[in-house]
């Protein structure tokens, strides 16, 4: 472990302040190597205080590459772990890693320029859960739709686990709690003919970060505002990462367990697709991915991507 992640470990672990002596004696290091460390922790954007008995760290709200790595390693899907402070988006990391055939994730303190469906800006500052997954050759093609049905269950469910939220998925690619979104998922993926060479899933969740009161397609919250305190993050990765892997090595499973998550299906709903906005009912999801809705008129439309909205009924 480098050594600015040793002194983060021991910071985090420490309630107050700590010494620069005791850092040196415990790490096996001088206490201008501390001093150093301290500096360019700070320069990495890591809200640390210095006083005359020594270093504070202020807010304690971030992972250790230690406790990424602890995670992943009985993984069969992911070799390693990425962590950063602060990155444009850690989708633009995990494109370049997936070009050199890593297996990883990807995770950011904070994303300057994170981004959601259609190229949506999407409000990723400090508290929250930035994460890109890279997986290579993963399903056949035409059931690549899974994907997304997967990680929207995963997050639910790892919710759930992790903080007793009794969190649901809304189609295409969202997960309310109280009808707030909570968290999105973002699938690119990358092909040839009809083989995937890799497909990365980005995934934003609102866990202790500030978020936006506007109300664009839906309501924001996060988990510290549900719970009315700020909470560890490391529970909830650590459960999303084990249900998402349940769940891709039996796949059979991942669209009845997103169907029982479901608030989209037997609602009344408005889909804005590219082409038309169709009004209807969620009737259910079919074995190509597209969302089945039945028109007031008894038309059956399939839907494979657009904006919806649940209504309360189909009233003009």
């Amino acid at each position: 472990m480098m050594l600015d992640q040793r002194i983060l470990k021991l910071l985090k672990e420490t309630p107050g302040i700590i010494s620069g002596e005791t850092l040196a004696k415990e790490l096996g290091v001088s206490r201008v190597a501390i001093w150093k460390a301290i500096k360019r922790l700070k320069a990495k954007g890591y809200a640390l205080s210095i006083h005359k008995k020594g270093y504070l760290l202020e807010e304690r709200d971030f992972f250790l590459k230690e406790d990424l790595d602890n995670l992943i390693s009985s993984s069969l899907l992911f070799r390693e772990a990425y962590l950063y402070n602060e990155v444009s988006s850690t989708m633009d990391i995990a494109r370049e890693l997936a070009e050199q055939e890593k297996r990883a994730i990807v995770i950011a303190e904070r994303q300057t320029s994170g981004r959601g469906r259609l190229g949506r800006a999407w409000e990723s500052e400090k508290g929250g859960l930035w994460l890109t997954l890279i997986l290579h050759n993963p399903f056949p093609f035409k059931e690549a739709y899974l994907l997304t049905y997967l990680s929207a269950t995963a997050t639910a469910k790892a919710l759930w686990e992790a903080y007793g939220l009794p969190a649901k998925v809304k189609w295409p690619n969202d997960v309310l709690v109280q009808e707030k979104k909570i968290a999105g998922i973002l699938l690119e993926i990358k092909a040839e003919v009809d083989v995937i060479n890799y497909a990365l899933i980005g995934l934003g969740v609102n866990i202790n970060n500030p978020v936006e009161k506007k109300e664009f397609l839906l309501p924001a919250t996060s988990v510290a505002e549900l719970l009315q305190k700020k909470v560890d993050k490391l529970p909830f990765l650590s459960q999303f990462l084990s249900i998402f892997e349940e769940l891709y090595q039996n796949k059979g499973n991942i669209l009845p367990e997103w169907k029982k998550l479901s608030l989209t299906l037997g609602r009344a709903v408005k889909i804005i697709t590219s082409s038309e906005t169709i009004l209807g009912v969620a009737q259910d999801i079919d074995e190509e991915g597209a969302l089945i809705v039945q028109t007031p008129k008894g038309k059956i439309k399939r839907i494979f991507s657009g904006d919806c909205f649940h209504l309360r009924d189909l009233t003009p």
